[in-house]
C-alpha cells in the first residue's frame, strides 16, 4: 500500500505555520500520502469531506511509532482535526477560488474502530493542493518518518521549495520562525534561536536528505533580520527511485529539449522538481503559439522559463492570426525585459522588508528611493507594450 514514496505538496501549505509536534507533522504526511494513493477512500457528493481508511498498524509502522502506547498516538491523530493553523505564509499563488480560513489538517474528528483501523477525511481543498500542484515541494514518506526533531522536519519540507533555484531566497526573521514552528515568545534571542533551533536542524536535514541546506543571515547593523536560504542537491543529476517520476521527467525533458535545445541541467532540474508535467505542457504550448522562432529553429528559452514563472495564460477569446513577425520579435523582447524588471522590483522590495526591522532611517529612505525608481520603470514599460499581443 506505501510502494510508492513520495507526495507533492502545494507551497501554500508546505510554508505554514502551526503547534503540530513532531508525531503530527510525521502523521499528517502518511495520512496524506494514504488519502492520495491509497484504495480505501470516497467523497460523498453532498458533502467537502473525502473519508479514507488505514490500518492503525500500519500507519504507526509508517511513522517509526515503536512504543505500545496507543492511546497517546490516537490522542494525536485526534488533535489535528482542531489545530489551527496559518498557511500561506510566502504568499505564494494559490488558485483563486481557495479561502484557507478555518481550514484544518483533518476534516473532523477521526474514528478509531475495534478491527485495528482508523477513518480520517480530509477537506477536498487540502487534497486538491497535495494532488497535482502547479507549484511544490517533494515529501519522502519514508525519509520524513527518520526525523527526530518537529524543527528539522519542518525546516526538511520547507526546503524541498528551494532546490536548486536559480535566485537564494529572503526570508524575515518572524517568517522564518514561524516556517519552523517556533511558538511565540520561545528563542526570542537570535542567538538563542540559532544555537537551539537553527543549527541543530541544519545539521540533521544535511545528514538525513538528499540536499544541502545553506544559510546566511541579514542583518541591519548588529541586528537579525532575516536568513537567505539556498538549497543544493546532492545528486548531480535527476535521479528518482520512484519509476513512474523517472518516466515523467524523461518524457517532459525530452520534451523541452526539442522545443529549446540546450537548456542548464541547473535549470532544467529546476523545472522538472518544481512544476507538474500539465502545468509545463501548457506553458511549453503557449510559448510555441506566442514566442517566434530563432534562428537555430528553436523557441527562445528565456520567453518559455517567464511564461512559467509568471504563469501566462492563454486568452478566451482569439484574435486574427495575421499578427506581423516584427510585433512578435518586439512581443518577445517586451516580455524579456518585464520579467527582468520585475524580478529587480522584487529584490529591492525585500531588501526594504527587512530594513524595515531597523531603526536605520538613512537607509530605509534610500531603499525607498530605489523602490520607487523600480515601480516606476515596471509602469513605464507597460505603457510601450507592443499592441497586438495575447501575450501577458
Amino acid at each position: 500500500m506505501l510502494a510508492e514514496k513520495s507526495i507533492r505538496k502545494h507551497v501554500s501549505i508546505i510554508h505554514a505555520y502551526s503547534l503540530m509536534s513532531m508525531l503530527q507533522r510525521k502523521i499528517v504526511n502518511v495520512l496524506l500520502y494514504e488519502a492520495i494513493k491509497g484504495n480505501h477512500r470516497q467523497k460523498s457528493h453532498n458533502s467537502v469531506a473525502v473519508e479514507c481508511q488505514i490500518p492503525f498498524s500500519t500507519l504507526s509502522k509508517a511513522i517509526n511509532f515503536n512504543s505500545n502506547n496507543n492511546q497517546y498516538l490516537k490522542e494525536a491523530i485526534d488533535g489535528l482535526a482542531s489545530l489551527k493553523i496559518e498557511w500561506n505564509l510566502l504568499k505564494d499563488k494559490v488558485p483563486s477560488d481557495i479561502s484557507f480560513l478555518n481550514l484544518r489538517i483533518l476534516h473532523g474528528s477521526p474514528t478509531f474502530y475495534k478491527d485495528n483501523s482508523l477513518n480520517f477525511s480530509f477537506h477536498k481543498v487540502m487534497l486538491d493542493l497535495a494532488s497535482n500542484p502547479a507549484v511544490y515541494g517533494t515529501i519522502d514518506v519514508d525519509l520524513q518518518s527518520e526525523f527526530e526533531s518537529k524543527y528539522s522536519h519542518a525546516l526538511y519540507e520547507n526546503s524541498t521549495r528551494f532546490i536548486n533555484l536559480q535566485k537564494n531566497k529572503v526570508i524575515q526573521l518572524d517568517t522564518f520562525r514561524k516556517i519552523l514552528g517556533v511558538q511565540e515568545g520561545k528563542y526570542v534571542n537570535a542567538r538563542e534561536l540559532t544555537r537551539n533551533v537553527i543549527a541543530p536542524s541544519i545539521e540533521e536535514v544535511n545528514h538525513r536528505s538528499d540536499f544541502i541546506v545553506s544559510l546566511d543571515t541579514m542583518k541591519s547593523g548588529r541586528k537579525t533580520t532575516g536568513f537567505e536560504i539556498s538549497i543544493k542537491s546532492k545528486k548531480k543529476s535527476i535521479i528518482t527511485n520512484d519509476v513512474s517520476n523517472a518516466h515523467q521527467h524523461e518524457k517532459i525533458s525530452k520534451e523541452i529539449k526539442l522545443e529549446f535545445g540546450v537548456i542548464s541541467e541547473t535549470v532544467l532540474s529546476n523545472i522538472l522538481n518544481n512544476y507538474s508535467e500539465e502545468y509545463l505542457l501548457e506553458k511549453i504550448a503557449y510559448t510555441k503559439k506566442y514566442a517566434k522562432k530563432e534562428s537555430t529553429g528553436l523557441y527562445p528559452i528565456p520567453y518559455f522559463i517567464s511564461a512559467i514563472k509568471h504563469d501566462y495564460k492563454f486568452k478566451e477569446t482569439h484574435q486574427a492570426q495575421n499578427t506581423n513577425e516584427k510585433t512578435e520579435d518586439e512581443l518577445v523582447e517586451w516580455s524579456r525585459k518585464l520579467s527582468l524588471l520585475q524580478s529587480d522590483l522584487r529584490h529591492w522590495e525585500d531588501r526594504l522588508a527587512f530594513a524595515n526591522t531597523s531603526k536605520n532611517d538613512a537607509e530605509i529612505t534610500a531603499l525607498q528611493r530605489v523602490v520607487a525608481t523600480c515601480q516606476e520603470k515596471v509602469n513605464h514599460h507597460y505603457l510601450d507594450q507592443p499592441i497586438l499581443n495575447e501575450a501577458v
